[in-house]
Formats: C-alpha cells, structure tokens, sequence
C-alpha cells in the first residue's frame, strides 16, 4: 500500500555593563540648646562627673575598620545544552494529503541542510555540476521507505514561454519514522554547462558555458507502507533523446 503526494515545482541550478554608584550624604549635626540646671541645697563637694550614666556610656574610641571580606566568586558548572523544541505538528506551509506531507525547501533552509550534512559533501560536489532540487517529507505514520519522481525540463531558447523535457528522476529514500522530517536531495545527470570546447586560436581549452533555465519539477512524493526488495536509496536519471 502506498500514498501519494504531488508537490509544486522547484527551480534548480546549482545547490550550492554600565555601573552606577549612589552616594548617601551624611546628616549634619543638630545643635541641643540645654536649659541651665537650678542649683540644689545640697552640693557634693566632688566635682561632678562627666562620665554619662552606665545606660547611656559611650566610648569616645574609634572601634579599629575590619577590613572587608572578598567573597570568593562561585564557578559556575557548565551549562547543559538545551534541547530543541520539538517541531509543530502537524507541519505548516507543507502540501498534505492523507496524512503524507511534502515540502520544497527555500534556498535557505537547503543551504543550512548542506552545511550541517558532512556526509552529503560527495552529493554537493555533483550538483555543481549537474542539475539538483531537494525535497522535504513526512508522515504520520511509519514509512517503510520513499519514492520521490519528478522532471528536468529547461526553458526552450527559441520561445521563452515554453520548457523542454530533459528527463526524468526517481529517487528513493530510507524508512522514516512517524512524525520524524527528511530532507532529500534530489541528483540528476543533466549537465549544468555545455561540454568543453578548445579555442582553435590558443588551443587552449574555454571557460565552460552555463546552460541557463534548467529546473528540477513535477515532483511527487510516495510513502510506502510495505518493505521492498530493491536497493535503497538509489536515484536513477532518464534522459529523453
């Protein structure tokens, strides 16, 4: 059993500390007037004390500054990485159908898939040469693996308006979980440039020539349910002669 979706066309070339301080002003003395005592009959011959009462003792002596203690600063354990959201489900801006989605990737996102891909370096370096589209799919259910078909066409140079059929691409894919994205490249044989061509002047050989308005569409995209006996992946190219 298998489910099908059709996704629009893609157009291919090539894949290629400010601190602040507050200072608090120190109040100003207040000056007591005191009302003269009214002498009393009886005088002590002592001279009276100037020491205030036990209460209210003060010591005129200066208690020695302690210094201030540095607070040892804490090391902080390294910080764990925080995992990436898991992604909207269903997914947005992807063409559905029976709960099999498919979208073609922006010139960004496809850039930013290579970059992280190592192992897709040997996949990059044939799409400078030839023409290539990507693809990015998902299920709800479990997909035992994918097929993915579509055209190369180029724009015909004696009328604008019109493409060429080139040829066609399928393209098969691993099994992919449910709910789980895969961003599949999709490599044709279809030269991006003219073969080369010697100067008769110089012998030398030119610069190559690029064979514009080449595009990778039509591209639809099938989930299997069912396991198959055949290679996987592989991506075979038919030209159209």
């Amino acid at each position: 059993m298998k489910i099908k979706i059709l996704v629009s066309v893609l157009l291919a070339t090539t894949l290629f500390t400010t601190s602040s301080s507050a200072v608090t002003p120190t109040p100003k003395p207040t000056a007591k007037v005191s009302k003269k005592a009214t002498p009393k009959p009886a005088v002590s011959a002592k001279p009276a004390s100037s020491k205030p009462s036990v209460s209210s003792k003060t010591t005129a002596t200066k208690k020695p500054t302690k210094k201030p203690v540095k607070k040892k600063k804490k090391v902080k354990k390294t910080a764990t990485p925080i995992p990436s959201p898991s992604p909207i489900w269903p997914p947005v801006g992807f063409t559905s159908k029976g709960g099999i989605y498919a979208k073609i990737p922006t010139g960004k996102e496809l850039l930013g898939l290579l970059s992280a891909k190592v192992k897709l370096a040997d996949d990059v370096k044939k799409c400078e040469k030839n023409a290539c589209g990507a693809v990015v799919v998902a299920a709800d259910i479990q997909c035992r693996w994918w097929e993915i078909r579509s055209t190369v066409s180029m724009i015909d140079p004696a009328d604008p308006a019109k493409k060429l059929l080139l040829g066609s691409l399928r393209t098969t894919y691993n099994s992919l979980s449910p709910k789980t994205y895969a961003n599949i490249l999709l490599i044709s044989d279809e030269p991006l440039y003219l073969p080369a061509a010697i100067d008769p002047a110089t012998n030398q050989e030119l610069a190559p020539v690029v064979r514009t308005g080449i595009s990778i569409g039509g591209i639809s995209a099938t989930c299997h349910k069912a396991t198959t006996n055949e290679t996987i992946p592989t991506s075979i190219y038919t030209p159209f002669k």
